[in-house]
């Protein structure tokens, strides 16, 4: 995003200086301007409260409407005049430039030029360049907090008597291993066994472990390998200047190994947070819903920061309560009041902000372009080294977790959308099948009645033609009734409001009643009913299972010729029970096998010369998986299409077979 005023600032304890001049300038003119702070590694360490200025520094710049461009380099003076550089580059010319100039310069001053007189030169005729003396210097961290002593344990002390320990195992193997004459010849190098020791100490533990291995070291080799032998005795110059040689070598490795730990640990710091922006995004691609998210993010943060953290999601646009997780979240009066304050003004506060004082947690609010989800937390413990690393990094994963908020929320919003929308087509399709399809049988009974109710025309009907016009009438409104059923029944399951009563029954049952009350539906027709189930019961909703029967057996009449046979079996076997329904029709294209449970599927073909919604055989399919069951289409080898129903088998036998109807 271009600026036009551009405040260069470091660690230096005067910086306010600039950032107060950039906000004066940008207030005079009206201009965007931004605030670059290089941050050098050993910043991060020493007095916390220096650490806590800088970061309200910051907070207030951002506050005042300011870019902040955050770095964390070396070479402070090298990293800003790359920026400055890669801002004319980049086609973005900065029109005012603010920079200080540190009152002592010391040797790097005098060796080269400041950086103020840099950027003059350099930029000075393509932009506006304010120096601004400072007083005093920039604060380095002393000795012991560079070291990042860190905590104290029982492993602070056991680990350097374990390594001396082992130091003098090998001194002995050594010592055994070797001639009299050439151990004594190469006794110094005992002092090198124990020097390793404190070495890897002091990498492995730390400098307070390495500085205890040094005095035990020194205290063995004295004890056990200067003469006299096994006293501790200084008996000559020589002795003393071995030792004190030896202990300053021992310091000195185990101060350096300190170090080297404590930076080692710094970038596996950084390396850690800045691999959990990434991860966050990773472990929550899979997350459905907020909780779940949330679940994910409290565990990956928590491990991350070492702290106790907390999302806080706004219930209402004005901030009056918050949902927190994890529920058991209880905030004092002073953070509540930050917390609110967070969400009120779309704002870091809290501990180490500008409103922060008297708190203990940090707040950073979720927000992304659209939406304001509400704040994160993180509980900071007394005495944490704050940095303005640690602000960024909060920063960081604030609008990380509102990203991945508002990524669930969106796929939610857009599963519901995709849900209405089916719903409607659904409507409107069925609207189109009611509108097309149950004209036939309507006409069909209106015109059958009408012929019956006109006077004139029933004195010259015969009784034949009365009793074919009267089952017309019956036959179509049967039609009728099956196919307002169907789209009742698919309205009612697609929205749970069926309960399956599911129980050991007799799979006959069902089977004879459907074909009582197909009788006239089937007139014409031969039915063969083979019973191979040997009086088994059948684990199925008796009502249901009826429906999707006769929803089956009517799709059969439809799609095979007038006066071909039905045949269904009853077979159980391997813990299943199967009805196989065929007819004897053309069968079904082997491209619109896996399509023919598609409520879509018949209603997109209105004007089928078959009349009907196309329904059944998607309640039928939605009624069987309800049960525990299911329902294939295959074509038999010998012609026409077969269904299998298929239900789980119950332990037991039916008492007495049910009346499956006969043949109509």
């Amino acid at each position: 995003m271009a600026f036009d005023i551009l405040v260069c600032i470091d660690g230096h304890p005067k910086s306010h200086l600039l950032v107060e001049a950039g906000l004066n300038r940008a207030r005079e003119t009206g201009l965007s301007w931004c605030v670059l702070y290089i941050e050098q590694p050993l910043e991060s360490v020493g007095s916390t409260s220096r650490r806590e200025a800088m970061m309200r520094l910051l907070d207030r710049a951002r506050d005042e409407g300011a870019l902040i461009a955050h770095l964390e380099e070396p070479d402070s003076g090298k990293a800003t005049l790359d920026y400055i550089r890669g801002c004319f580059a980049g086609g973005e010319p900065v029109g005012h430039i603010i920079v200080g100039q540190h009152s002592d310069t010391g040797l790097a001053g005098i060796l080269d030029r400041p950086l103020a007189e840099k950027i003059a030169r350099r930029y000075g005729r393509s932009a506006q360049v304010t120096i601004v003396p400072l007083e005093g210097h920039v604060v380095k961290p002393t000795l012991l907090e560079r070291l990042r002593l860190g905590p104290i344990t029982w492993m602070t002390f056991v680990a350097p008597v374990l390594a001396v320990f082992c130091a003098v195992m090998a001194a002995e193997a050594l010592k055994a291993s070797m001639p009299l004459i050439l151990y004594k010849i190469n006794n110094h190098n005992i002092s090198l066994i124990f020097l390793l020791a404190c070495v890897i100490v002091a990498l492995r533990q730390g400098i307070v472990a390495a500085l205890v291995a040094s005095v035990l070291s020194s205290l063995v080799i004295n004890y056990a390998y200067v003469i006299p032998i096994y006293r501790f005795n200084i008996g000559s110059l020589t002795d003393i200047i071995n030792i004190a040689i030896f202990l300053i070598a021992a310091i000195t490795v185990s101060v350096l190994g300190g170090h080297v730990r404590a930076s080692a640990e710094g970038a596996r710091g950084r390396e850690q947070r800045s691999r959990a922006l990434y991860d966050i995004a990773r472990l929550t691609a899979d997350a459905d819903n907020v909780h779940q998210a949330l679940e994910i993010l409290d565990r990956e943060l928590s491990r991350l920061f070492g702290m106790d953290i907390g999302f806080f999601l706004a219930v209402d646009a004005e901030g009056s309560s918050f949902e927190k997780y994890p529920a058991g979240l209880v905030l004092p009066d002073k953070d509540r009041t930050a917390l609110e304050k967070c969400w009120a003004e779309n704002r870091g506060t809290g501990y180490g902000t500008l409103f922060g004082f008297g708190t203990s947690w940090r707040f950073e609010p979720m927000t992304t372009a659209d939406r304001h989800y509400g704040a994160f937390g993180v509980h900071v413990p007394l005495r944490f080294r704050l940095d303005p690393a640690f602000a960024k990094l909060m920063a960081g994963v604030a609008d990380q977790v509102a990203a991945t908020l508002e990524r669930i929320t969106l796929a939610n919003e857009m599963s519901e959308s995709r849900f209405r929308e089916e719903r409607e087509k659904l409507r409107s399709m069925l609207l189109s099948s009611v509108s097309h399809d149950l004209k036939t049988p309507l006409a069909s009974i209106i015109g059958s009645l009408s012929v019956l109710h006109s006077l004139r025309m029933a004195e010259r009907l015969t009784p034949e033609q009365a009793r074919t016009l009267t089952e017309t009438a019956l036959e179509e409104a049967q039609r009728l009734d099956s196919f307002i059923t169907n789209i009742l029944s698919m309205t009612r399951i697609e929205s749970g409001a069926v309960e399956f009563a599911i129980q050991a029954q007799d799979p006959e049952e069902p089977l004879g009643r459907v074909r009582k009350t197909m009788k006239t539906r089937l007139k014409g027709r031969e039915v063969n009913v083979s019973n191979e189930a040997n009086g088994r019961l059948v684990h199925m909703d008796s009502l249901m299972t009826g429906q999707v029967l006769q929803n089956v057996i009517d799709n059969a009449v439809k799609y095979s010729p007038d006066r071909t046979p039905i045949d269904i079996r009853l077979v159980a076997a391997e813990g299943f029970f199967e009805y196989r329904i065929r007819d004897h029709g053309p069968g079904i294209p082997d491209d619109k096998l896996d399509r023919v449970f598609d409520k879509y599927e018949r209603l997109n073909k209105s004007d089928s010369q078959v009349a009907g919604t196309g329904l059944g055989l998607a309640i039928a399919k939605s009624v069987m998986q309800a049960q525990g069951g299911d329902i294939i289409v295959t074509n038999h080898p010998d012609g026409g299409a077969e269904f299998v129903l298929i239900f789980p088998l119950a332990d037991g036998y039916a008492t007495s077979g049910a009346d499956t109807g006969g043949n109509p």
